[in-house]
């Protein structure tokens, strides 16, 4: 096999596509999940490059701990240019990593306007509490406030919550880690950024 490259990160041997086209701001955000630890900021720039113009890398760090979570953030030149890099490295093993790579576009903040805040979960497990709750999202920012919503009936939790985060920033980054993902052998949370008013349930 060949050399591990910076890193040990470089893992595909395709030519670097020949991109043309304007600038675009919408779609050129890729989030990155299963990356080893001591992935660095430069490394990531190296295994992007050969997908166009990376205009900048962000490894996502634990803010209670310090440590780096396996997550990152990466900008591209163009909404072209990250589709072509998440086609070529979703699902690619990094070398001397076990876990796959996950690659795909990060909420954008056009999702909702940008001073946005709040977000809305689901899929909580039932014994969920607000120091869980807080605890968990904590690790992409500031918890302003939580709240567990509780079914008015029966006094029992709906698997539901409310959390506001300091920035639209930290929320957008609460959205691109944690949903999908399990806490406590949960169901897979839903995290999105809450409605308003009116919230209509589907």
């Amino acid at each position: 096999g060949a050399g591990a490259g910076a890193g040990g990160i470089i893992t595909t041997n395709n030519a670097s596509p020949k991109i043309s086209g304007n600038v675009i701001h919408n779609g050129n955000n890729i989030y990155i999940s299963g990356l080893p630890e001591n992935v660095t900021d430069k490394a990531l720039e190296q295994l992007f490059l050969k997908y166009g113009t990376v205009v900048s890398t962000r490894v996502i760090i634990n803010r209670n701990t310090g440590a780096p979570l396996g997550t990152a953030l990466v900008r591209m030149e163009t909404s072209h240019q990250a589709a072509v890099a998440i086609g070529e490295l979703n699902g690619c093993q990094l070398n001397g990593v076990r876990q796959v790579l996950s690659c795909r576009l990060a909420h954008e903040k056009r999702t909702a306007p940008s001073s946005t805040t709040n977000l809305y979960i689901s899929g909580l497990p039932e014994d969920v509490n607000e120091g869980s709750l807080k605890e968990l999202f904590a690790a992409y920012g500031n918890v302003v406030s939580q709240k567990i919503i509780i079914n008015r009936n029966t006094g029992a939790p709906l698997g539901t919550a409310l959390v506001r985060m300091e920035t639209n920033e930290q929320a957008n980054t609460c959205i691109s880690n944690l949903h999908g993902s399990k806490m406590n052998g949960g169901k897979f949370l839903a995290v999105r950024f809450a409605a308003d008013k009116g919230n209509r349930n589907t």
